[in-house]
């Protein structure tokens, strides 16, 4: 009886086994949304992940996690020295956090600003700044007291940082340009702090039509800072792609003996762009750039780039000169979809993939390339193919652009003006976020499309030059209706300030609920309004939701500020309002 007892347990047990065996292979995941890598003091390598919100400490073969710390909001970015690592989250709120890799305890968190990104360590260790994207600041906290010590405000989305050689100055990227968009020259700069006094003393512009400014570091000898960014031809109308008609993707060379711009060198061949480009660093002789929409890294050897640069007669028409990366420079495809951040770690890049959570090793030597996945059992959501679509220059006439391209940031606008032939030649519009795009139509601030499903697809097909399945156009359209408004810098802990409150007051008297009405601040009309009318019914009327991010504003950019829509423009101001007022009424307009 007792065998028969202990042979049916023994039955229940191995199938109890082979049921949970065969059910682990069915269980999936959602993505990890890798977005950056440090490696540590001990040669491990620490990971952010913004699909489940985790930080996850690797060994050095990636063979297995060693622990993964959870954060209520998404972590932006890594530092590390010695013992600790210095973590960034931002959610509705901006945060670093100390983490003790030893006791793997956080010690400590802190409110620094709105978007907190990119923490970055002085070289002696002793000061940690952060980068804060929609405060527009820097962040210094001394790290022996942990407390903050002065912030600096720079020129626009604080993106990436690095510190030159000597420890004097703060390099700062600045995602987008900051100025009208109806002038001949638009673009974005890179803010220049000196950390002695910790001031601003300079923001060196790029060249006409630098935009997303991504990647910043030092040339392995210090003497350039070097900055990825998207390099628009927006002066052209949108009629062709071939050369980087559009769009093309570039590096500018900033000098550090004079603090200022030497030249911008494109990254794309001639018959083939590397559209999204992201990420850059240095080796002791090589400079690495991933393409986050051709799915490659760029290997640059330092010294060839010295010399051919050296003797580049007229360096002003650098930036034309697709021809300039051949025979110095290797082009290497990697395993995975959207490499953006890495690190170099000997003479291996180690590049996550934002669109696959693939891992890739890239002897920089040889270009031999090994890779592992961090998710084996990953599955995307209609939503997160619509993402990887949208991002991915594949999906472009020989990969010079993506939708990304003039809607980076998650969809929104690249803060340039754009002559699309939808209606017409030789009148530029500015370009506008698609946050809410599907649910307040009509789409284009000419009203021509009748609904952004339709813009989606015209999008492919007469600004990409591609051809797409409709159940792609559905992913993109799902991915889009998933955006949702970054909460206001404006807002005081989620809530309007007392001068906002004023200004709603303000709102209400002028009377700019009638046409900005409804959840989304918008009736849906168009109305003639304001000058240059082109077209019989008028523009359209935008949703005010996170408009302070939007920034340039009226159909062709030609108002910077909110402010200047209200007092250079008129735009509502029907009565009689103080300066004051107008001073309320764009704190409340900014904090929607």
């Amino acid at each position: 009886m007792n065998s028969i007892k202990y042979l049916f347990i023994s039955l229940v047990v191995v199938i109890f086994i082979l049921v949970i065996s065969g059910s682990q292979k069915d269980i999936t995941t959602r993505p990890h949304y890798p977005t950056d890598i440090k490696e540590t003091s001990n040669h491990h390598f620490l990971v952010t992940s913004k699909g489940d919100k985790t930080v996850v400490l690797y060994t050095p073969e990636f063979d297995k996690p060693v622990r993964t710390w959870a954060f209520e909001d998404v972590p932006t970015g890594i530092a590390t020295r010695g013992d600790y690592a210095y973590i960034t989250t931002f959610g509705t709120t901006g945060k670093v956090h100390f983490l003790n890799l030893k006791t793997g305890k956080i010690e400590k968190s802190m409110t620094t600003g709105s978007g907190a990104n990119t923490p970055l360590l002085s070289p002696d260790g002793k000061t940690l700044y952060v980068l804060n994207r929609f405060e527009n600041t820097v962040t210094r906290i001394n790290l022996n007291s942990r407390q903050i010590n002065g912030s600096v405000e720079v020129f626009r989305e604080p993106f990436k940082a690095v510190i030159d050689s000597k420890g004097r100055y703060l390099y700062v990227n600045n995602f987008l340009p900051a100025q009208r968009a109806d002038i001949d020259t638009v673009a974005a700069s890179v803010s220049v702090i000196d950390l002695d006094d910790f001031k601003k003393i300079k923001d060196i512009q790029l060249a006409n039509g630098s935009n997303a400014l991504s990647g910043i570091t030092l040339s392995p000898d210090g003497r350039y800072v070097f900055v990825t960014h998207t390099l628009a031809r927006f002066g052209l109308p949108t009629s062709q792609l071939l050369q980087g008609w559009m769009n093309t993707s570039a590096m500018s060379i900033i000098d550090v003996s004079t603090l200022e711009k030497t030249a911008t060198v494109l990254l794309d061949d001639p018959e083939r762009g590397a559209g999204g480009i992201w990420g850059i660093n240095s080796s002791a002789d090589k400079i690495v750039i991933t393409h986050s929409g051709t799915h490659e890294i760029s290997v640059i050897d330092y010294p060839s780039f010295l010399d051919k640069f050296n003797s580049y007669s007229n360096k002003n028409s650098l930036n034309y000169d697709l021809t300039f990366m051949h025979g110095i420079r290797r082009r290497i495809p990697l395993t995975g979809n959207g490499p953006r951040d890495f690190v170099i770690s000997g003479n291996e890049a180690i590049v996550t993939t934002y669109f696959s959570d693939i891992l890739n090793w890239v002897n920089l030597d040889d270009g031999q390339i090994r890779f592992v996945s961090l998710n084996e059992n990953r599955v995307e959501s209609q939503i997160d193919k619509g993402e990887r679509i949208f991002h991915d220059a594949a999906y472009c006439f020989q990969n010079w652009q993506s939708c990304n391209s003039c809607h980076p940031g998650d969809g929104r606008a690249d803060g340039l003006n754009w002559d699309l032939l939808n209606d017409g030649v030789g009148n530029p519009k500015n370009t506008k976020s698609l946050l809410y795009s599907h649910v307040t139509p009509p789409s284009m601030i000419s009203g021509i499309r009748e609904k952004a499903e339709m813009a989606v697809r015209a999008g492919f097909t007469h600004i990409q030059f591609a051809e797409i399945s409709e159940d792609h156009a559905l992913s993109v359209d799902k991915y889009l209706k998933s955006l949702r408004p970054v909460p206001s810098p404006y807002l005081i802990d989620g809530k309007l300030s007392k001068k906002a409150e004023r200004g709603k007051k303000v709102f209400e008297k002028l009377g700019c609920g009638a046409c900005h009405s409804g959840p989304y601040y918008t009736d849906l009309n168009m109305y003639r309004i304001g000058q240059d009318i082109e077209f019989e019914k008028g523009w359209d009327t935008p949703t005010l939701i996170e408009v302070w991010r939007t920034a340039p504003y009226l159909f062709d950019g030609r108002a910077a500020t909110m402010k200047d829509v209200y007092t250079i423009h008129k735009h509502g101001i029907g009565k009689q309002v103080s300066e004051e007022e107008i001073e309320e009424l764009v704190e409340y307009v900014n904090s929607l």
